[in-house]
């Protein structure tokens, strides 16, 4: 539920991604944009959902291993995610112009309408 205007959003997400109270979480449309925040999210990545809607999510984290191109990329991870294709992927992200925090992300899919949840622990 958003702490500005009080509106919130309902997903249906698997047992294994649901995020539990508090957790850090964002909900990622196809194109990789923003469409919701947790407020465990607005504190970690020191923004509002008002600011990160609509922004594409490249622009709040950065796959933790950028500089060396390794592993599997955020983005393929959540192209992945929303289209559905079922279970769990995790990849290490980090906060968009940090350098020292590194992050678990779990991803998969969730819904209606179809999207990729990320939870950050």
């Amino acid at each position: 539920m958003c702490g500005e205007c009080s509106l919130g959003l309902i997903l249906e997400a698997g047992e294994d991604i649901a995020p539990h109270a508090g957790d850090a979480f964002l909900v990622l449309d196809r194109v990789l944009a923003v469409c919701a925040v947790s407020r465990g999210a607005e504190r970690l990545l020191a923004t509002s959902e008002p600011d990160a809607v609509n922004r594409h999510v490249s622009e709040l984290l950065m796959p933790a291993g950028a500089e060396e191109k390794r592993g599997e990329s955020l983005a393929v991870a959540v192209a992945w995610a929303a289209r559905g294709d079922g279970g769990t992927r995790t990849t290490v992200v980090r906060p968009a112009n940090t350098f020292g925090i590194r992050l678990t992300a779990r991803i998969a899919g969730c819904g209606p309408p179809q999207a990729a949840l990320l939870v950050l622990e």
